[in-house]
């Protein structure tokens, strides 16, 4: 493995411009440090505005809004754009919040971090802000603006620790029960010393893009790429199905949580956090697993999301007014659901079958297949 890894890193360093990343990154970290000390730290800040929030996602998540083909971020973070604009408002307004985040981006002592990251994450731990959830993925996206030098832009640590297994690489610690602190700066040191061994030393960013970029099959699997879906458009419109679209089709789930905030759901609708963690998508019920579950933004109604993927209108019916029932009985003493089915096409069936369900809505969508020139 070492002799081919080293051989594949090399091929990678021909193809990509080492220098350019290294000044973009030197650029994007003074702007998200001028941001949190001028706008989060300073005594007596204005409050933040949305659209200066914008551009600190920008540069924190390929999913932000405004982010294009070209738009270099830190990782896809799966956090929403509300639900970071609400984060960052709320940073500022709390003293201790905002206190032991800095203390956490400066200290140079790993076992002091990770004692501060478990007192972040005790202190935060019944606020649903999404800072502080069992991936990890907020914490180590602004660990690496801060500092882009010392940390890799592997945000999950569920994919870091595919990479130290994957790799063999030396982890000082169990896993299975170390404290998320230890997790995250563990880990971090366990990626950037273990490629070491493979004669691969260059910056974080750098390996991370490498690792996915070039060789994710390996420690990931198989992954889909460049299927570019527009937005969810409420349409009547007749799409054909076929077999190329089911496959497609499958990746639409992903899409519609990672792009929320660009769909027309979003003005209306929420995705769910419970104790920090994201936990719209696959929601797991006594009878099933709800697609997508979120709440009405004015009266607070739980919405039941269900794509309708290779299956019958009439077992999508069924399935969502029984995800539906389920709700109301288990967690909303008795008040109503609502449900939203989205569909490729919208057919005689569910036609017929929601003139007597009303409180069902169907959303139609349009697969767009790109493939775009490798130069």
């Amino acid at each position: 493995m070492d002799n081919e890894l080293n051989k594949k890193f090399k091929n990678f360093l021909e193809e990509i411009d080492i220098e350019k990343y290294n000044s973009i990154w030197e650029k994007q970290s003074a702007d998200f440090r001028d941001f949190w000390d001028n706008k989060i730290m300073k005594k007596d800040a204005e409050s933040i505005s949305d659209s200066v929030i914008d551009e600190i996602v920008l540069i924190l998540d390929v999913n932000a809004k405004g982010s294009t083909k070209d738009t270099i971020a830190v990782a896809r973070v799966m956090i929403p754009q509300g639900v970071w604009r609400r984060l960052f408002k709320e940073i500022q307004s709390n003293k201790e919040l905002k206190r032991l985040l800095n203390d956490i981006f400066t200290e140079t002592h790993s076992n002091k971090q990770m004692d501060l990251i478990n007192e972040l994450y005790e202190f935060n731990k019944d606020r649903k802000n999404s800072l502080t959830g069992n991936s990890g993925n907020a914490i180590n996206a602004m660990l690496f603006s801060y500092n882009p030098n010392k940390y890799v832009n592997i945000v999950s640590l569920k994919d870091r620790k595919m990479v130290i297994d994957h790799y063999k690489l030396e982890y000082d610690g169990n896993y299975e029960y170390d404290s998320q602190g230890e997790k995250i700066v563990k880990s971090n040191l366990a990626i950037l010393n273990g490629f070491k061994k493979f004669n691969i030393d260059t910056y974080p960013f750098i390996l991370s893009r490498f690792l996915y970029d070039k060789v994710k099959e390996d420690w990931k699997g198989t992954t889909v790429s460049d299927i570019n879906i527009p937005s969810i458009e409420d349409s009547n419109e007749n799409y054909s199905e076929s077999e190329s679209m089911f496959y497609m089709e499958k990746e639409l789930e992903n899409f519609i949580i990672t792009n929320w905030d660009k769909t027309e759901l979003a003005t209306n609708y929420e995705l769910i956090n419970e104790e920090g963690e994201l936990v719209s998508q696959q929601y797991k019920t006594d009878i099933g697993i709800i697609d997508i579950l979120a709440r009405d933004k004015e009266t607070g109604k739980y919405v039941v999301i269900e794509l309708k993927k290779n299956q019958t209108s009439d077992n999508t019916i069924g399935q969502i007014t029984r995800y539906m029932g389920w709700l109301e009985e288990h967690k909303t003493d008795g008040e109503p659901t609502k449900g939203i089915i989205i569909a490729s096409k919208y057919d005689e069936k569910l036609y017929y079958a929601l003139k007597k369900v009303k409180d069902i809505e169907v959303y139609t969508y349009q697969v767009d297949f790109k493939l775009r020139e490798f130069k």
